[in-house]
């Protein structure tokens, strides 16, 4: 019993912070690079290509094209979606001509610039 009593009054005098100090780290973290914090260590890649607006969903953000050959990504002519900020969208209409640069993300292209040719 005096076991018992010992330990008890070891445990209650002991400092409580020992588990804090098991979630300390025990080094500094390095200091956070500029170029880390914009979500993107190296700039996207921007392609060009030319074709006709087919459709514009300006509410969803973005347009269905009909465009050339992109011979860098070996694509050949074809209709495809694009995601686009709805400001870009100005003086566009279905049916124009336009040149523009996109990013191609995975399964979710980006048009970058826009403007009727």
């Amino acid at each position: 019993m005096n076991y018992l009593v010992a330990m008890l009054a070891a445990l209650c005098l002991t400092q409580p912070a020992l588990a804090e100090d098991l979630l300390k780290p025990e080094t500094v973290p390095p200091p956070i690079d500029d170029s880390a914090a914009s979500g993107s260590l190296e700039a996207e890649v921007t392609h060009r290509a030319s074709g006709t607006l087919r459709a514009i969903y300006a509410t969803q953000g973005s347009v269905t094209i009909a465009l050339g050959p992109v011979a860098e990504l070996k694509w050949p002519a074809m209709v495809m979606p694009f995601r686009i900020d709805a400001r870009q969208l100005e003086g566009l209409a279905v049916g124009d001509a336009v040149e523009f640069e996109f990013t191609n993300g995975e399964m979710d292209p980006r048009i970058v610039t826009i403007r009727k040719q």
